[in-house]
């Protein structure tokens, strides 16, 4: 059993869309993936499904998860593996396995990961190239770590880190509910007409409270 609470969610902004999001819980870890296809076509979807497909074979090939270059390498491949395919669709990725002790991971493009913890605001994707992206052949991960002992977890395509002032984001990643924490962040981002300017696909991820 995962010692984390992980709740996500994708919201397109039309009837499809290219954003997606993958939890896995091998063992007692959390491993976290948000993918946003570029340009909200059918191959940026497929490729974004491919990086989920990718992490999900390294976890289940008994890859070290907890090691930062692990997700290094598992996204150059999926760059390499989909330039073999000749799809022609581009992606970003955020790949973070999250333990009690610490969350390592890699990213490419501008979909972010975030810990919230005690008023502070730390982006862990902060040195990562935007581009090119995986699906380019040229991508260039990036690797992060960071020791942590709780606070919260927020991994998100620019579906809303580029349209939410980072302070409203805050506002509302500690609400109670992790659930309803994570529905309205999703709706941050929505105009006065009820339309979303992007697709929004989110995981927010938490240590479970102690049992009694």
């Amino acid at each position: 059993m995962s010692d984390f609470e992980t709740v996500w969610h994708v919201e397109p902004a039309g009837r499809t869309g290219a954003d997606r999001v993958l939890v896995l819980t091998p063992g007692a870890v959390t491993v976290l993936v948000v993918a946003d296809g570029a340009g909200n076509s059918r191959r940026g979807a497929e490729a974004a499904e491919a990086v989920l497909h990718g992490v999900q074979d390294a976890v289940e090939a008994g890859a070290d998860v907890e090691r930062e270059e692990t997700w290094r390498d598992v996204l150059v491949r999926c760059d390499a593996e989909l330039v073999a395919s000749g799809q022609g669709g581009e992606t970003t990725a955020v790949v973070a396995c999250v333990t009690p002790r610490h969350v390592v991971g890699a990213s490419v493009g501008d979909s972010e990961l975030w810990l919230f913890q005690g008023g502070e605001a730390t982006a862990l994707t902060e040195h990562q190239h935007r581009k090119p992206l995986l699906g380019s052949g040229q991508a260039r991960p990036v690797t992060f770590e960071r020791v942590w002992r709780g606070g919260i977890l927020l991994g998100a395509s620019d579906g809303l880190f580029k349209y939410v002032d980072l302070r409203r984001i805050q506002e509302h990643v500690s609400i109670a509910d992790a659930h309803a924490a994570v529905l309205a962040l999703a709706a941050l981002p929505r105009l006065a007409s009820g339309a979303l300017p992007d697709d929004v696909g989110l995981v927010l991820c938490r240590p479970n409270a102690p049992r009694p």
